[in-house]
């Protein structure tokens, strides 16, 4: 009798799941599936068949009916499990049809604001990232340590106080020699009177007091220096630093991409926390975390990587999670997208940037995340150029193999459907074609600096980041100026004018000074487009005749001048 009411228990239920797998939304793997384990169940326990078994064989087959629409425990999962096996990455992709989620709406429209949009010449688009009191401090800090120089020499000429217009006139020396690339030529190269060296430099200033302001140049104040080293490595800079990075936050507003990388100030003097990075150009120097426009290419942050601060003010975790969260803090809640490089991006970080800053991010994964399933790392089994897609929530995973055996690891919050790019030839997915387009910020900004360069061989690393903030100065006051203006200017263009309006107005001052020669008096007024007379007395304070500066060099060439000129001459451009 148990026989018989077993045996119509399990008939039963097995006409009913039966019926219910010939609705469309069933999945008729999965009959197979309950079938062949029925089948199983029976085939060799027909001796010990019992009341325990036939409960268990009917929960199996009964608990799939609770769960429809969905993928049965006994075929293959639904999801991809990471190697930490907690982390799933789920077959299917989430619906599209949904509006515009918040994250994707940019907020904050870029262009320049409000306080750079009165600067319409190249002057002083450059000034706004060099402000008068900028400079005016760095005057300060050099005339403290030309004084202290003063002391080691006893000709004094060259060691006078310098000012406002003659630094000025140094930065544009050192942007026109960037120019003709000859930053790392030799001052007696670019000074020589042979002819081959370019008149504009030696009618700036001398060779001689170039060399004493650039060794003299300082930007804090040396007898402080020790105290404030105790709490920041940064210190000989640290003011004028943190100027500039504020000033490039307040002159504009980045586009709905940019990029996180990092650049390399070739330095290989003393500095405790110069770097080696073998796939740079330059391998050793110093690196600056750098945050870019990945279409203007404007530099928006900047950090200074040195090492572990001394406990205090400045002492900060140099984590990448850490260092892209201080990063991206000027755009936080603005639904840009970021895109990076495998050592800084990781899932929770992109996570982190979705909820708490509502900021998207694209970026490559090192393969050693235990959040990477195993099969997306097996390339031996795949065909070239095919994808395999990995759904999380609010993330998207990407494996791609471009070639054999290799393997492109992708991650993203900006995607939620691993859609192949329909024109490229090689079948990518969409978000490799958007890494592509958006991963270049920084190493562009990297190639217009190198491009026409204004450093120069340097001991100090304080000076060598000065290099670096005067060459991104060009490059973000050219996009300045070609937003307020409307013109297009090439870079070599602007930085050349940028040089000339540097230069010209202490040009014009060195012609107040009696002791310069004819043909220098000659080539300034030329360069300078200079019209106006200039009075310049050459005779001595007791009225003696001046002497001739047309004629040789001999005993008696005195000039015949008359009382009322008192030895004044007007000179004129001719």
């Amino acid at each position: 009798m148990t026989d018989n009411v077993s045996s119509w228990l399990i008939e039963s239920e097995k006409i009913d799941y039966l019926e219910d797998s010939d609705d469309t939304d069933a999945d008729p793997d999965y009959v197979d599936c309950a079938n062949e384990h029925i089948e199983n169940e029976y085939d060799d326990s027909d001796d010990d068949f019992s009341e325990s078994n036939i409960n268990n064989s009917i929960r199996s087959i009964i608990i799939p009916r609770s769960r429809s629409r969905s993928r049965s425990p006994l075929l293959e999962p639904s999801y991809y499990l990471g190697k930490d096996n907690i982390t799933k990455w789920f077959f299917d992709p989430p619906s599209n049809k949904i509006r515009t989620r918040r994250r994707n709406i940019v907020l904050h429209l870029p262009g320049v604001k409000r306080v750079a949009r009165d600067a319409v010449s190249i002057l002083d688009c450059w000034k706004l990232y060099f402000t008068n009191s900028d400079v005016d401090n760095i005057v300060k800090c050099t005339n403290i340590y030309l004084d202290k120089l003063r002391q080691n020499y006893s000709n004094q000429s060259n060691l006078r106080e310098t000012s406002n217009i003659e630094i000025n006139a140094l930065f544009g020396l050192l942007y026109l020699a960037g120019v003709i690339r000859s930053n790392h030529l030799n001052l007696d190269d670019l000074w020589s009177d042979d002819g081959l060296a370019p008149p504009y430099f030696r009618a700036v200033m001398s060779k001689a007091r170039f060399y004493i302001l650039l060794r003299a140049l300082r930007f804090d104040d040396i007898g402080t220096r020790a105290t404030r080293k105790q709490i920041d490595k940064l210190a000989p800079i640290r003011t004028l630093f943190d100027n500039f990075v504020t000033h490039c936050q307040n002159n504009y507003t980045v586009g709905e991409n940019v990029t996180i990388d990092e650049m390399l100030e070739g330095f290989r003097g003393r500095c405790s926390f110069r770097q080696y990075i073998p796939n740079k150009p330059n391998k050793y120097g110093i690196k600056i975390q750098a945050l870019v426009d990945s279409r203007t290419f404007y530099t928006a942050n900047m950090e200074v990587y040195v090492g572990t601060q001394p406990d205090g003010p400045y002492k900060c975790d140099n984590s990448p999670m850490s260092i892209v969260k201080r990063m991206v803090a000027p755009i936080s809640k603005t639904g840009r997208n970021v895109t990076m490089d495998n050592w800084y991006s990781s899932i929770p970080l992109s996570l982190d940037l979705l909820k708490n800053h509502n900021l998207t991010m694209v970026g490559t994964i090192r393969k050693n995340k235990r959040e990477i399933p195993p099969c997306f790392l097996d390339t031996k089994k795949r065909t070239l150029n095919s994808s395999v897609f990995g759904y999380g929530e609010d993330i998207l995973l990407t494996s791609y193999v471009p070639k054999k055996n290799k393997n492109v690891l992708l991650i993203s919050t900006m995607h939620e459907q691993g859609d192949i790019d329909p024109e490229s030839v090689e079948k990518k997915p969409e978000v490799i074609m958007f890494y592509n387009q958006t991963k270049g910020g920084v190493d562009v900004v990297d190639e217009l600096k190198g491009e026409y360069s204004v450093s120069r061989i340097s001991c100090r690393w304080s000076v060598t980041i000065f290099f670096s903030l005067m060459n991104i100065a060009g490059i973000n006051s050219q996009i300045i100026y070609r937003e307020n203006t409307g013109k297009t200017l090439s870079r070599r263009e602007f930085l050349k004018n940028l040089g000339n309006e540097l230069t010209k107005p202490f040009m014009i001052y060195r012609l107040q000074q009696p002791n310069l020669s004819i043909s220098l008096r000659q080539q300034i007024i030329k360069l300078s487009g200079h019209k106006t007379a200039v009075n310049v007395d050459q005779s001595s304070s007791s009225g003696s005749r001046p002497k001739c500066t047309i004629c040789p060099k001999k005993k008696n060439r005195k000039t015949m001048s008359s009382s009322s000129t008192n030895g004044q001459w007007a000179m004129a451009n001719n």
